[in-house]
């Protein structure tokens, strides 16, 4: 459907409508009284919020019709959406596009029509506020009453979006208030972990301050201490850890190393809890290198971490499988174990920060519960992501965490039994537009590894002086930049030789279906949220490289 002003795809109007979440919802009384009111001022028997969806024309609110909806075929209101702002007809039987409409040819059907559009701040019309009469108004509506008829169609415009604004932030209140539960819960857990390694080096400090020991004893409690010393530095670590990553404080170290020895790695430290367990540990061989950009220590951490798990929620004498596969520019590694398994509810919760317990046997375990939030967010740092499945308790569970291959990989041979990376976009010239400089420059350096040519700028002055002269043949637009935001921006860059052309990325932290719609609906070919997923973001560039061959 078209506007005068621009230009929107009937799909992404529908989804804005959509996203707004008024179709089907009972009458409300402040948008009634508006309907009695411009029935009044214009002196109109029939008045209307109407709200034109996918093959209907739905009423809000109604004067004088005596139906909720009808068939989108009968509606005069969809002819309005076509106009700026208002649509007059002063006798319908006159006009060739309703001259045949049932409407207007049954017996004291409608002879006079006045709507005007409602459309949303980013100008996407959704429905008008209309007035009907019987009788043909030879006349139309005065300058004033037209006047009136646009400023009341704004303020149901406005009332749709408080309406809005209000169920959003409901929803942000009932999240709020369940994060406040779970940090609850944490700091209860918390002071319980920490009481569980004080009570034995309090007893042991006892011992060696009370008694007269043999030597073995004096050993046996000094072990004690240290070893619930360590257990609360474990404690701590975990908690500095993830303040640090949520903070955007992390420190990394970004160079190419083979995961396989940074698996190798971990499963040494791992080793002695898998023995302790009498687990079987099964790790299938991939020949060709697995080379990634990343931080070992931190990766180390992640696949320690996952391990450890592993091996605590496997019933004794379990077996443990570990399996590294490519997957187009794509590396996988899976750990599968036969242990105690989880709920779908606790899969939904597993990687949240302040999730109570990940696990049946987490408070048998000890742990804060805090090692998979880690590692999701450690994963994210390095475009990676990290998934959990299970067929249900008992039943074990498989976690796959997922990292994009160094560029210097796809000129290595294909492991045996996965295929070549095909249809790598190396071609492609991006660019890279974030005012939050690191976010920007990490996303550049991924986007380098996969073989791309990459600009960044950090505003939306920098971009519309660089870009041009780069001519990109993508462009990832951050929306919510200072100044110009991004769809002021990708207008500009519309504008502009050398960009002109380019394929526009919106990048968020909001990422509804309303954000993604509205971004469809200004001109963006797609949304990401952030942090930005990789594999997704390189699986559409893919498809973008094989439309310009």
């Amino acid at each position: 459907m078209t506007s005068n002003s621009a230009n929107f795809d009937e799909d992404a109007r529908l989804a804005v409508l959509d996203s707004f979440g008024i179709l089907d919802t009972p009458p409300e009384r402040s948008f009634d009284d508006v309907v009695r009111l411009v029935s009044q001022l214009l002196d109109a028997p029939i008045a209307a919020v109407n709200l034109i969806a996918r093959g209907r024309q739905w009423f809000k609110s109604e004067i004088g019709l005596g139906t909720r909806e009808m068939p989108l075929d009968n509606s005069i209101c969809r002819h309005a959406l076509l106009q700026q702002e208002q649509m007059i007809v002063t006798d319908t039987q006159n006009d060739p596009r309703f001259s045949c409409n049932p409407l207007v040819t049954a017996e004291g059907g409608l002879r006079f029509y006045a709507g005007a559009v409602l459309r949303t701040r980013d100008g996407v019309p959704l429905g008008t506020l209309c007035v009907l009469d019987k009788k043909p108004r030879p006349e139309g509506l005065t300058e004033q009453q037209q006047f009136m008829l646009t400023t009341m169609a704004h303020q149901v415009m406005s009332q749709i979006e408080l309406r809005q604004a209000l169920a959003e932030q409901e929803a942000l209140n009932e999240a709020l208030r369940r994060a406040d539960q779970r940090k609850d819960e944490f700091l209860a857990m918390l002071a319980h972990e920490l009481r569980n390694p004080l009570a034995p080096i309090v007893s042991a400090a006892t011992m060696l301050s009370n008694f007269e020991l043999q030597p073995s004893m004096v050993q046996r409690a000094a072990d004690i201490i240290a070893r619930q010393a360590g257990h609360m530095t474990s404690l701590i670590d975990d908690l500095l850890d993830v303040s640090r990553v949520t903070r955007g404080k992390v420190e990394l170290e970004f160079v190419e190393l083979d995961l396989k020895d940074v698996l190798a790695d971990a499963v040494e430290q791992v080793r002695p809890l898998i023995e302790k367990h009498g687990h079987r540990l099964v790790q299938e061989a991939m020949p060709a290198p697995a080379l990634v950009v990343g931080d070992r220590k931190r990766l180390v951490q992640v696949m320690t971490n996952l391990l450890s798990n592993a091996a605590k929620y496997t019933l004794e004498g379990g077996r443990i499988e570990v399996r590294l596969a490519t997957r187009g520019a794509l590396i996988d590694l899976t750990i599968r174990d036969d242990g105690i398994g989880m709920s779908p509810e606790l899969i939904a919760s597993a990687f949240d920060l302040f999730s109570q317990g990940t696990r049946g046997l987490d408070r048998s375990q000890g742990g804060l519960g805090i090692g998979l939030a880690l590692v999701r967010s450690l994963l994210k740092l390095h475009g990676g992501e990290v998934t959990a499945a299970s067929d249900g308790p008992g039943c074990g569970s498989t976690f796959r965490v997922t990292l994009p291959l160094s560029s210097r990989a796809g000129a290595a041979a294909p492991a045996a039994g996965t295929d070549a990376p095909q249809g790598n976009p190396a071609a492609l010239r991006i660019g890279v537009v974030d005012d939050n400089e690191d976010a920007a420059v990490t996303l550049a350096l991924l986007l380098e590894t996969l073989g791309h040519t990459v600009s960044v700028a950090h505003s939306a002055r920098a971009a519309l002086e660089a870009l041009p002269a780069f001519e990109p043949d993508v462009c990832l637009l951050d929306i919510g930049l200072p100044e110009m935001n991004g769809f002021e921006l990708a207008r500009a860059l519309r504008a502009r030789p050398g960009t002109d052309h380019a394929i526009l990325i919106a990048v968020t932290g909001y990422a509804q279906e309303k954000d993604r719609a509205e971004a469809r609906a200004a001109g963006f070919h797609d949304l990401f949220a952030k942090p930005v997923d990789l594999e997704v973001l390189g699986a559409a560039l893919v498809q973008i490289e094989r439309r310009r061959r």
